[in-house]
């Protein structure tokens, strides 16, 4: 994790806490328009800030929105990141302590199939469906918004364990396994 970060800004933006994520790609508690948000940094890659920029004009009301996303430097590294919308708690936080029941799983199920139908029909996979981005934001079940991917794009990273087991380029049927 990159503790370090925390206390300081990147374009404005304070790094307020660790909210999740690795030591390449942590999420921080920001404010944007003096409100809570979350902010992405990663080693600066200008395919994902092109993604990110895709991605923040798609508009769903089961989506975390992207609020904006840019370029900065912390220290010696020059990074990217991106500001989205504030989810207070995510499924993988739930499932260790417990299963959902019957009407969770249809309450969850309903407003994810929502918003994977949208990003479909507009030509877009989720790629990274997982119980962490799988989300609570105002008491709403919200998808993340900072893997979303055209369909038919090449896969650039390895087999993750909530991959489908066929390899090739990003498709629904991603989607479709991994919500299974």
């Amino acid at each position: 994790m990159r503790e370090d970060w925390v206390g300081r800004a990147i374009d404005g933006f304070p790094l307020e806490r660790i909210l999740s994520g690795g030591a390449d790609r942590p999420v921080f508690l920001t404010r944007y328009e003096a409100r809570p948000a979350a902010i992405k940094v990663v080693p600066e890659d200008a395919a994902e800030l092109r993604r990110w920029i895709a991605a923040s004009k798609l508009s769903h009301p089961h989506l975390i929105r992207i609020l904006t996303s840019g370029r900065g430097r912390i220290g010696d590294r020059n990074v990217i990141y991106a500001v989205m919308e504030y989810a207070e708690e995510d499924l993988s936080r739930v499932l260790p302590d417990r299963a959902l029941n019957a009407a969770e799983t249809r309450d969850m199920l309903t407003p994810a199939l929502a918003a994977l139908k949208y990003l479909h029909d507009n030509g877009f996979v989720h790629s990274r469906l997982k119980p962490s981005n799988i989300m609570a934001a105002d008491d709403c079940l919200k998808l993340s918004s900072d893997g979303i991917r055209r369909a038919g794009e090449t896969s650039d990273r390895g087999p993750g364990p909530d991959d489908p087991p066929e390899r090739g380029p990003y498709s629904p049927a991603w989607d479709v396994w991994a919500l299974g």
